[in-house]
């Protein structure tokens, strides 16, 4: 019972902080990207874009090597052995500086076939190279630090990590407006991305180092040439192969989320990416909050399998996956309905884009979400092996698809957007869940789907009444009406809840918690 209370405790404060922390962080991001837009043009915010998309590409370097880390490091700190964790620290950061190394190395041998990552228009852009180098270098660099990130997020400490980002991107993006209102230059905006990036490791480095006592120069010695013996035998082997899964995930990852950019760059202009890339940076924001938020608890999933009761792991894979459906079914219609509007008061009318192209990034962007309890789960049991294929036929079916209607139908970003549709209903969003449930969840495929169809149901109404009134033209562009329709909806979607789900195990389950810690809050 104890161990139950830590892990919920510990839980909360990870998405309390995680959360609060990253609403701001979104909000100032989104700042910024106002000011990059209205002081250099929608051109640069295309070419911050498809630098971002074709940088995230090389990334496969790291091979999904991160999750696999965490996973062997649950056991270890949970028995608080300092040498099994020392050892696995040595070695989490040979392997990261190889992949560093390995990181860097592509980029810069990219260099010369730069023009056709980020197409002609982009070439013309004055220093694009140093532009280039220097978005390498803010991701290449944090690999030499990402083992003290492990730790922390093996321990349940994410919120550590959370707030040290906060602070020193908070600082930065204040610097990023300044410079780029006085000297008008992408090259400081993306020399302080750089800086940022240093920053928060070397203090999360820190912090690591003097949270867990971890001697700099011990880890050096050992991340060297000294043999690392692991009580654990298998600790190379899982490692190999769950890397070898976290491959094929990261790879179908790249391909259908960092080639959109690549591919509108070489088939669009560089305007249309920036127009993408506005409602991209919200829609991302939704998903990463939830991700963070997520991530927070999934080391308290990993304690959960170490227990190995399959009844429990079952229960609370239920249960996540309907609190997950919920919260998106009930962001899915304000987001469809506001989209425009919000796009029309942040970076004007002219980068407002039409109605199906909206709908299809909102759609992506709710299959995106249902996902995480699936992602949670094969993250926390180290089942990155059981799905090695999956990525490799997501990625595959993704870039037919994309390209076959770039190239036949001349359907532009509609025709990228329908690529990572099929993708994601053809391969992605029904496999992640049966490879947890035959693993985990004690196969019980039937139930699961009597679980999540009245959610289907709902997401498809939602989206027909959504395309209905945005066809329809009766909002237009007025917030009053806007947030006069979405207030009506939220409270038709909140009586639809209680009315559909008041029996449901997940839903007693939630509004039970709720009720705790409510009481919790007012007795103190």
């Amino acid at each position: 019972m104890e161990k139950r209370s830590s892990r919920l405790h510990n839980s909360i404060i990870n998405i309390g902080t995680t959360g609060i922390v990253y609403v701001f962080t979104m909000a100032m991001a989104m700042l910024v990207r106002s000011f990059l837009n209205r002081v250099l043009g929608q051109t640069y915010v295309g070419l911050n874009g498809v630098l971002t998309s074709v940088i995230t590409s090389f990334s496969i370097a790291d091979l999904g090597v991160d999750s696999v880390f965490i996973f062997l490091m649950y056991k270890p700190l949970a028995q608080r052995d300092s040498q099994e964790i020392t050892n696995l620290m040595a070695l989490f950061k040979r392997v990261y500086v190889i992949i560093g190394t390995i990181f860097l190395t592509v980029g810069i041998v990219a260099i010369p076939f730069l023009e056709y990552l980020i197409g002609k228009q982009a070439m013309g852009i004055p220093h694009i190279r140093l532009i280039y180098f220097l978005f390498l270098l803010n991701t290449g660099l944090s690999y030499f630090f990402a083992a003290f990130r492990i730790i922390l997020n093996a321990d349940q400490k994410f919120y550590v990590i959370a707030r040290i980002t906060f602070l020193v991107t908070m600082a930065i993006n204040v610097l990023q407006i300044i410079f780029l209102l006085i000297l008008k230059s992408f090259i400081m905006y993306a020399l302080l991305l750089v800086i940022s990036t240093v920053l928060i490791n070397v203090i999360v480095g820190i912090v690591a180092n003097q949270r867990y006592r971890l001697s700099e120069r011990r880890l050096n010695r050992r991340a060297g040439k000294v043999k690392l013996n692991f009580k654990n035998k298998d600790t190379f082997g899982i490692l190999i192969r769950n890397t070898i899964g976290g491959l094929s995930n990261k790879l179908g990852g790249i391909v259908v989320y960092g080639s959109d950019n690549i591919l509108l760059a070489n088939f669009e202009t560089l305007k249309v990416v920036g127009m993408y890339s506005n409602y991209i940076l919200i829609t991302q924001g939704i998903s990463s909050l939830l991700s963070k938020v997520i991530s927070s608890i999934t080391a308290s999933v990993g304690n959960l399998g170490a227990e190995d009761d399959k009844e429990r792991n079952y229960s609370v894979y239920i249960k996540l996956t309907f609190i997950i459906n919920l919260l998106t079914f009930l962001v899915l219609v304000p987001l469809l309905i506001c989209f425009s509007v919000f796009i029309k008061l942040w970076v004007g009318k002219q980068n407002v884009l039409p109605t199906l192209p909206v709908i299809l990034i909102s759609i992506n962007c709710i299959l995106q979400l249902i996902r995480f309890p699936a992602l949670t789960f094969i993250d926390a049991f180290g089942l990155q092996w059981k799905q090695k294929w999956k990525s490799v036929v997501e990625a595959f079916v993704n870039i037919v698809v994309s390209l076959f209607l770039l190239w036949f139908f001349k359907l532009g970003l509609v025709g990228v957007l329908l690529g990572t549709l099929c993708s994601n209903l053809l391969v992605v969003n029904w496999y992640e869940p049966y490879v947890v449930l035959k693993e985990v969840g004690q196969k019980r495929y039937k139930e699961y789907i009597s679980q999540v169809t009245p959610f289907i149901l709902l997401f498809i109404i939602g989206i027909l009444f959504s395309n209905y009134i945005l066809e329809s033209g009766w909002l237009g562009f007025s917030v009053i009406k806007t947030v006069f329709l979405v207030i009506v909806v939220e409270v038709i979607q909140l009586l639809l809840v209680v009315i559909l789900f008041r029996k449901n195990s997940s839903m007693v389950y939630l509004i039970r918690v709720l009720q705790t810690y409510l009481n919790k809050k007012r007795s103190n």
